[in-house]
């Protein structure tokens, strides 16, 4: 997605606003728990003030990845909003406690980076299918959500493993 600021400024637009389709290749390989998802729907407004530039974004979509608990696929809605500010002009490139404003030098800007950002920290960091899964059994390997294993979870230290036969050998009398 690019927008012109020489543009925006020439035709002395206070908001432009655009609504695209924006594919983003290769995060599938980037991100292990994504298998897919759809193209991003991303609406830009783009409001002038001085030599900055107000870009705020909204983009959604919905994405397939995998359970970090059961290794199940299953989708997620995703939406988030995000902001940035540019300038085409040195002198107005400053950080503040409130905002960064980003000197940018070729134009038309390229808004794919700051896209890809947002959905990158849209994604959720540790993936579950739902708030009660079971996940796998250490054991056997089977989802705990679909099959009843009979497996015994017990663990017993084995620095304690020599008490736990003590008492197997003299069991306490009532």
């Amino acid at each position: 997605m690019q927008v012109s600021l020489r543009e925006l400024n020439r035709i002395g637009a206070e908001t432009l606003v655009l609504n695209e389709t924006v594919e983003l290749e290769g995060l599938e390989r980037e991100v292990r728990q994504l298998v897919r998802f759809e193209p991003l729907r991303v609406q830009v407004a783009i409001s002038r003030n001085d030599h900055r530039f107000h870009v705020k974004g909204e983009l959604e979509t919905t994405a397939t990845v995998v359970c970090s608990k059961c290794l199940k696929r299953f989708d997620v809605p995703l939406h988030t909003e995000w902001e940035e500010w540019l300038t085409d002009h040195p002198a107005y490139a400053e950080e503040t406690e409130e905002r960064e404003v980003q000197l940018i030098e070729s134009d038309p800007v390229d808004l794919t980076p700051y896209i890809r950002e947002a959905m990158l920290f849209t994604l959720p960091f540790i993936p579950v299918c739902r708030e009660d899964c079971k996940g796998l059994c250490p054991k056997c390997g089977v989802n705990r959500n679909e099959v009843t294993c009979t497996c015994d979870m017990e663990r017993i230290d084995p620095r304690l493993a020599a008490l736990q036969d003590w008492f197997n050998q003299h069991p306490e009398k009532d």
